[in-house]
């Protein structure tokens, strides 16, 4: 795959996330290439920041800046919540609300999984499970994703597997499939990083791809 975090075209989740956001590891020098002007990025809407080839992908694609692109997405997040308004864009179909109040679900997702990348465990599942759902909100398995990714994390297979079996019963080709796959990689590659676990060629399981 082109990159190692995934950012969907179509989200279905709408953020209810509710608990204190985890305090962030100590920040780490950058280069200033990482983020050219964060202005810009500070000031975009929430779907062209997390969703389009010109928001937080395009710090994250560069080497050596994840974890720039990690503290990008804390910021930004940060200053949604501090507005309180809602979260909204636009589709053809009509329009989307993510949030209520600024709180976005799949920014914690997508800054965990960035903690994640770099190594930085503890932090990763503390922002994984500020991204589980509602029972009722938790459309194609996203709460087993997300309990099957934090608990490869916390190196427990047990449950890793119980939530991959939990997961294939909600999933259907082209409804969180992927993500079903994504987990069979996890499970494939227990005790690597998840980094390689995510997205080393041996370690693909999504749809279509051979082992």
């Amino acid at each position: 795959m082109s990159r190692e975090l995934i950012f969907l075209p179509f989200i279905l989740l709408l953020s209810c996330a509710a608990g204190p956001v985890p305090t962030p590891p100590e920040a780490i020098k950058i280069d200033l290439h990482c983020v050219e002007d964060r202005a810009a990025f500070m000031a975009m809407s929430y779907w062209e920041f997390d969703q389009s080839p010109e928001g937080v992908r395009s710090v994250l694609d560069k080497p050596g800046c994840r974890h720039a692109g990690a503290d990008l997405i804390r910021d930004y997040h940060a200053a949604l919540r501090a507005k309180g308004e809602p979260v909204t864009h636009v589709f053809p179909e009509g329009e989307m609300v993510f949030s209520d109040n600024g709180e976005v679900t799949m920014l914690y997702w997508h800054e965990g999984q960035a903690r994640a990348m770099d190594g930085e465990n503890k932090y990763a599942t503390e922002l994984f499970r500020l991204s589980i759902e509602p029972a009722a909100k938790s459309y194609a398995g996203w709460n087993e994703y997300v309990r099957a990714s934090i608990a490869f994390l916390e190196g427990d297979l047990d449950t890793l597997k119980a939530e991959r079996e939990a997961l294939s019963s909600k999933v259907g080709p082209g409804y969180g499939d992927l993500n079903l796959g994504v987990v069979d990689g996890l499970i494939a590659c227990f005790g690597r990083s998840y980094k390689e676990a995510y997205g080393a060629p041996e370690c693909n399981r999504r749809p279509g791809v051979a082992p």
